[in-house]
């Protein structure tokens, strides 16, 4: 069954545009269904050597770029491609793709070419990222049964043209010299890339003394315009050995403040009573206050008072606050599992990886190995970490707010490592485990992580309900304000502040108005159209409560340590029939925005793209070919 993927936006760039669309993906063939056992088997073995041998030295990465001037890896990619339903007459160019991609290799090869070449992965960073996701398993049949749901996830930076990815599931022996297959499956995207996680399989297996589920993926991502392509390879492994398999829960971050987006919530700068997180501080009273002009740590909101943070959430900062960083709170429950009715003690770590990959498939990750802050040598603990997600897994370089604010991001944390168990004759033996919890929209119950901002300066000038006007700063929730469209009173249900890096917009008006803003609010011009202030410019014409009015001087002001403020406006009674302008205000006399326009704004509604004229010609066929299937 084909289906739209329209999670993320793809932006590439194209003759000094940006070319946004969304991906459409299907599944495909399981692989086992079109290999028989034995070659599925053997070019399992094989694969399997290579990535060991490959990642001995490189405990950093869970993946490997495979080789396609080598017979055996070029033909490992074909065989999987085909099984999947794939060939040269139903996806033409996938497959002239794949055998120009095998002559580049060739030829690099026997020039000896140290250097990648155009189309190579870029050296020092990755291109797409690619790796298995294993949530813990559910257990059934009194905990003789394991039943796990992996699936498979490919970010490429600024999207591909083409993805495919496959995932394969084995039962084998703790040697790996005895296998059964378990289950397989496959998917591709076209026009997407940035966001790939449709390829999913469901793994039972029995408890089995000495035995593993491995699992396994290969990818291939094909980008015209950028020139780019990666074929890779994953493995994970978990032990099977033990009735209860451990379990990784992730208690921070979490949803703590329910929000019509299903999001969860980051606050780095400034915020309302709807944050889940806030950027933190105790005062000289001794308490924690959101937004402090210099903050200590990131705080949780309260469950029960939402925007009242809770001091038993509070992670510090291990360094001075730097608001261009990407700041994480973590908070991981971690049980080793049971074998033989004996509970089973974590022994050591061997990888411990936080990622986000942001809306054009950017991947940032913790910048600091936290291997060895993992608890060992317990059944159970309890693992707190701020994480900094400011390394670019792209390209070695710094991953800021910048990349990331005001946008849906997903999250993942994995950690691999094994733990000590006692056997039926009382020695002991080392189970490996691969653990991941994931924040990415891959299931009704999962979230995104959203960091926002937005905000009027302090001292703008609202509108009250007697026709009054007062600074923002001092305004509060319960309060009344008048909008701008049919004059109606609306009741002020949050209030947002904060600090501000950028410069404010400021405007000034032929009316006499002025009005200092965050570049991000929302303004009305003259024609009722909502638009970002940083997109205004000298001469156009705006909405005031003096009529229309045409902005004469539009600059930018240092902010020089200024708190900025945003409201949230309306009830539902009060919001019935509104329109669109329902929740304006007069700031400064210049009609604008409440916090709600402006996410409105910064996140515009996504419509199925026309993926077809968006892929280079060569792909027309093959894209229509998958749809017909």
């Amino acid at each position: 069954m084909t289906q739209w993927k329209p999670r993320f936006l793809r932006a590439v760039p194209l003759s000094c545009l940006a070319l946004l669309s969304a991906g459409w993906s299907r599944p495909l063939q399981p692989p086992a269904d079109n290999m028989s056992r034995e070659e599925l088997t053997e070019q399992s073995r094989q694969m399997n050597a290579l990535y060991d041998t490959t990642l001995a030295g490189n405990p950093d990465r869970v993946s490997i770029n495979l080789d396609l001037s080598d017979d055996a890896q070029y033909r490992f990619v074909a065989r999987r491609l085909q099984a999947s339903g794939k060939d040269e007459k139903n996806a033409p160019e996938l497959f002239s793709t794949l055998t120009r991609l095998r002559a580049r290799a060739i030829a690099r090869k026997q020039l000896g070419a140290q250097q990648p070449a155009q189309g190579v992965q870029p050296q020092g960073g990755i291109w797409c990222d690619h790796y298995l996701l294993t949530n813990p398993p559910t257990a059934s049949n009194g905990g003789a049964t394991m039943t796990y749901k992996p699936y498979v996830r490919v970010s490429c930076q600024g999207g591909a043209n083409f993805v495919y990815a496959d995932i394969v599931a084995y039962d084998v022996n703790r040697a790996e010299t005895t296998s059964r297959l378990v289950s397989s499956n496959s998917g591709e995207e076209y026009g997407g890339g940035t966001d790939f996680i449709d390829v999913a399989t469901t793994a039972d297996v029995n408890v089995t003394e000495d035995h593993l589920l491995r699992l396994e993926s290969m990818a291939l991502a094909v980008d015209d315009v950028t020139g780019q392509d990666v074929s890779s390879y994953t493995v994970a492994r978990t032990s099977i050995a033990m009735q209860q398999a451990g379990s990784f829960t992730m208690v921070h971050p979490r949803e703590i403040v329910p929000n019509s987006q299903a999001e969860i919530l980051m606050c780095q700068l400034r915020g309302g009573a709807d944050c889940d997180y806030a950027v933190a501080g105790y005062n000289w009273l001794g308490q924690l206050t959101a937004y402090p002009s210099n903050p200590t740590g990131i705080a949780a909101s309260s469950e029960a008072n939402p925007g009242v943070l809770n001091p038993s959430d509070f992670w510090t900062f291990s360094r001075p606050y730097d608001p261009q960083r990407l700041y994480v709170p973590i908070r991981m429950d971690i049980t080793a599992g049971v074998r033989n009715y004996l509970q089973c003690k974590v022994d050591n770590y061997t990888y411990a990886k936080i990622k986000m990959h942001t809306e054009n498939g950017a991947t940032c990750g913790n910048s600091v190995d936290f291997v060895s802050q993992l608890p060992v040598g317990s059944y159970s603990s309890t693992f707190n970490y701020l994480a900094d997600l400011s390394y670019d897994l792209n390209g070695d370089g710094a991953c800021n707010s910048d990349v990331i604010l005001n946008r849906a991001a997903s999250f993942s944390i994995t950690i691999i490592g094994k733990a000590k168990c006692t056997k039926a004759d009382g020695t002991f033996s080392l189970e490996a485990f691969t653990k991941t919890q994931t924040i990415d929209g891959s299931s009704l119950r999962t979230k995104k992580i959203f960091y926002r901002n937005s905000c009027m300066a302090e001292g703008t000038l609202v509108q009250r309900e007697d026709g009054t006007t007062v600074p923002v700063e001092q305004v509060k929730v319960g309060d009344k304000v008048r909008n701008g469209v049919g004059n109606k009173l609306l009741t002020v249900t949050d209030v947002a502040h904060g600090n501000e890096l950028k410069p404010f917009v400021h405007l000034r008006d032929s009316k006499g108005h002025e009005l200092t803003l965050t570049e991000m609010h929302p303004v009305i011009n003259a024609r009722g159209e909502v638009v970002a202030a940083k997109n205004l410019k000298a001469k156009d014409q705006v909405r005031t409560d003096k009529g229309t009015a045409t902005l004469t001087e539009v600059t930018r002001l240092p902010v020089n340590g200024k708190q900025v403020f945003n409201l949230r406006l309306g009830t539902d009674e009060e919001l019935a029939g509104a329109g669109e302008l329902g929740r304006t205000l007069y700031a400064g006399g210049i009609l604008v925005g409440d916090m709600s326009m402006q996410e409105a704004l910064e996140r515009p509604e996504q419509k199925p793209a026309d993926v077809l004229a968006r892929l280079p010609k060569a792909w027309h066929r093959d894209f229509k070919n998958a749809q017909v299937k």
